[in-house]
């Protein structure tokens, strides 16, 4: 059998722009189409067991992603609904991909993503439904002697959903995004 162990470091953005999803907002027991724009950076580390035409590639990655969503002002009073927040999370995808040609790879696999904290004005948001997520990724690599370049798309599983108590007596306000639909570029160097 033909094993060959590579490792290395990775780094890259995260992005999606204005994806039109729908969102339910507790305080107007409504769902209402809105925009959602996520943008951000990761940096991990990375093993990849070569076998023949076919790789195993577990990561491990920091990101921080600020997440911005715009809301229509005629349909809700937005300023008691978080809209713009930022989170940090260890992302864990562990690829099966496939040698299609000599330098280009296509590949998917699962993505265990672990929610660090969420930043919303300077202070923590601990109420996240889920901290612990799984989700799926898949793309195409491009490897040119010690870099690859690749470009994947994720989405979650499940929806991710944060409460946020506006005042005291209060309503608690709500958002569910979609699945979570992100894109990603990375950079990869071999050891």
């Amino acid at each position: 059998m033909d094993l060959k162990l590579e490792y290395g470091l990775k780094a890259g953005i995260n992005f999606n722009s204005q994806l039109n999803i729908t969102a339910d907002i507790k305080s107007i027991d409504n769902k209402i189409n809105i925009f959602e724009s996520r943008n951000g950076q990761h940096i991990g580390v990375f093993l990849k067991l070569n076998i023949k035409d076919f790789y195993l590639r577990p990561e491990i990655n920091y990101s921080k992603i600020k997440n911005s969503y715009d809301i229509p002002y005629v349909l809700v009073r937005t300023k008691d609904i978080v809209t713009d927040f930022e989170q940090s999370k260890i992302d864990i995808p562990v690829m099966i991909g496939y040698k299609a040609f000599k330098n280009l790879s296509i590949f998917a696999g699962p993505r265990f993503e672990f929610v660090r904290n969420v930043e919303f004005d300077n202070f923590n948001i601990e109420d996240l439904r889920n901290d612990y997520r799984i989700g799926l990724q898949y793309g195409l690599g491009i490897k040119f002697s010690k870099f690859e370049i690749d470009l994947r798309a994720e989405r979650g599983f499940e929806k991710n959903e944060i409460n946020y108590m506006s005042n005291s007596a209060g309503l608690k306000n709500q958002f569910i995004t979609s699945q979570g639909k992100l894109y990603l570029i990375a950079v990869s160097f071999y050891l």
